[in-house]
């Protein structure tokens, strides 16, 4: 999925309903079985080429199919719209087979064609929410109705990371013109996809449905729609949980998910540390590579924040096992890298001291950098006698964002840097995101199940399509071209490791932790729900929709009548390719990173 960009929770990674008389029983709604979801979000849009939230990013994980999906257990590559796929000994020609008999929602049949269609117009456009997927790309090219060729220039494992890249129906998408005309499509009512749910009702911020679709590929879900109501705050909806309104809820605090352990008929569960909140600084800098983009988008971000020693001072002063201890209250550990170990196999802890707290070393640095309180007003001011004060955004469907941001403003006044603190939406926050006008914020990823995505990032190309502070280093950015043609693991490995370095040293953001994700439903009411990844995975909101698919009332099916889509057959997602005296090698991998944000580029 795309970054989930940035989560608030599945409580923001689920739809919504609003409006809806839900008596008190959830599932009995017109004579249809309704699995309802709580949630604090909005849904700002459901055109693919736009998604930014983990809202979007829900409904076209059911509206859509992805080409290869990730298995259930361990997020290797498992048959989805493709049923096998098999490289080239050179490793630069891949041959995908389409799975035959799948029809879109319409009654279209689908074929190759879709594919070749979706992944060209990424190709073509250079879109940068989903470009990074296809490195080295020559052709990708539908050979007949049942399969894709994909030709690359180096040799890849990019067609297996896989893409998370939802197949769109060339019948809907081509008529609708170029690039632009398909950006300003609003995908709502014609809402087509081959997906196990439809979207059949939506109003923009305030409520939606997802009806099931009889007819999918992989077998009918067995209820008949999921509807999400929305709430003003979390503590309104974990009163819905408790009276029976709602059915499922997540991303809530530590406090209010503690209050629901043990309650009757209701079942909690701690899932994943996949993702992880950041400090933001804004670094848009027309004097760096990524001027382009910046001399034309130069907004308003406060100059001494392009100053590493200000931003390293900053991370040195967050206690992050405070922020573990007093916000998540131990279900959490301490940021560090963009790379979560829940991705063990790339995960990297830093070399270096650069970020470790030490408040009094921070004042140390910015004392020999000329950053010194002048005036004896409290706040130091920068060599040219500008304060250090700083915007600083948080976001307000997050309690937990705006109690470390209250924490972090508490230690910064300490080293004397003032902050004026804005709480907002995250619809807010995503416009000033757009304009470069702010200095600091606190937001959130759910990287892909690779790291290559979140790596991208931090790339120069990445200023004012995915990255959130624009900024910029060329050694990085060859080492992000590296990694993607490297030709063993072990290779990949060290050059991802010495990314992560870099990026922590220069510290463009402050990872402040990886935080569990805590979820709760109505066990009195539902069963089926199934565990992905293993051994501590999602409940709903999964990579691929397996719970949603097996989901189903108490008492009326076993475990002999769980659907599934194919995941525990798949081939690993991390078979490498690589061309070693003309002989290919293949090293299995399993990496669990959950993407997480979804961004909108701006190209």
């Amino acid at each position: 999925m795309k970054r989930l960009r940035r989560a608030g929770s599945i409580v923001s990674l689920l739809v919504v309903t609003g409006a809806l008389s839900l008596g008190s029983t959830a599932q009995a709604q017109d004579e249809k079985t309704s699995f309802v979801i709580g949630t604090t979000g909005g849904l700002p849009t459901v055109n693919p080429f736009k998604g930014l939230t983990s809202e979007t990013y829900y409904v076209l994980s059911l509206q859509y199919d992805l080409l290869i999906n990730f298995a259930k257990d361990d997020l290797s590559a498992a048959p989805g719209l493709a049923t096998e796929w098999t490289s080239s000994e050179d490793g630069l020609t891949w041959t995908i087979k389409i799975r035959e008999g799948v029809t879109w929602h319409d009654g279209t049949p689908f074929t190759a064609e879709d594919v070749e269609f979706t992944y060209n117009t990424i190709l073509e456009n250079e879109t940068g929410s989903f470009i990074d997927y296809f490195p080295n790309v020559d052709s990708i090219e539908a050979v007949d109705d049942t399969t894709i060729v994909w030709t690359a220039t180096e040799p890849t494992i990019a067609p297996v990371i896989p893409p998370w890249v939802y197949i769109l129906p060339k019948h809907i998408w081509e008529p609708l013109g170029d690039y632009q005309d398909m950006r300003q499509f609003p995908n709502f009512p014609d809402t087509v996809g081959t997906g196990p749910f439809q979207l059949t009702e939506y109003e923009r911020g305030e409520h939606w449905t997802l009806t099931a679709n009889p007819d999918y590929w992989a077998g009918a879900p067995n209820i008949d729609e999921i509807v999400v109501r929305k709430f003003n705050n979390q503590e309104a909806m974990v009163t819905a949980l408790r009276t029976g309104e709602i059915d499922y809820l997540s991303g809530i605090t530590v406090d209010l998910f503690e209050s629901l352990e043990g309650v009757e008929g209701i079942t909690t569960h701690v899932g994943p540390a996949t993702g992880f909140d950041q400090m933001t600084f804004n670094m848009c800098n027309p004097a760096t590579t990524s001027a382009k983009y910046c001399e034309n988008n130069p907004g308003t971000g406060h100059e001494a924040l392009r100053d590493p020693v200000v931003r390293q001072a900053i991370s040195m002063v967050i206690d992050r096992d405070q922020l573990v201890e007093r916000v998540f209250q131990g279900f959490a550990q301490p940021g560090t890298t963009m790379v979560p170990p829940f991705a063990a196999q790339w995960h990297a802890e830093p070399a270096s001291d650069t970020q470790v707290y030490d408040p009094a070393a921070a004042a140390q640095l910015l004392d020999d950098a000329g950053y010194v309180d002048t005036d004896n007003d409290g706040v130091r001011e920068t060599p040219d006698g500008e304060p250090l004060r700083f915007r600083f955004f948080l976001r307000s469907e997050s309690d937990e964002n705006q109690l470390s941001g209250e924490f972090i403003a508490s230690w910064l006044e300490d080293l004397g840097i003032a902050t004026n603190i804005t709480v907002g939406s995250t619809d807010d926050l995503t416009e000033l995101w757009y304009e470069h006008d702010y200095d600091m914020y606190i937001w959130g990823w759910f990287p892909d199940p690779d790291p290559d995505f979140i790596l991208s990032t931090f790339t120069s190309g990445s200023c004012g399509v995915w990255s959130d502070t624009c900024y910029s280093n060329p050694e990085y950015d060859a080492l992000y071209d590296q990694q993607q043609i490297a030709t063993s693991v072990e290779e990949r490995q060290a050059i991802i490791d010495e990314m992560q370095q870099i990026v922590y040293d220069d510290v463009p953001e402050v990872v402040l932790y990886y935080n569990n994700w805590l979820e709760a439903y109505r066990s009195d009411r539902w069963e089926g729900l199934v565990q992905s990844p293993e051994p501590q995975g999602y409940l709903i909101g999964q990579f691929t929709a397996y719970s949603e698919l097996s989901l189903r009332p108490v008492g009326t099916g076993g475990p002999g009548t769980t659907t599934t889509t194919g995941g525990d057959t798949g081939i690993p997602a991390w078979v490498w390719i690589g061309v070693i005296g003309g002989v290919v090698v293949l090293v299995t991998v399993v990496t669990l990173v959950r993407r997480g944000r979804s961004e909108e580029d701006l190209a």
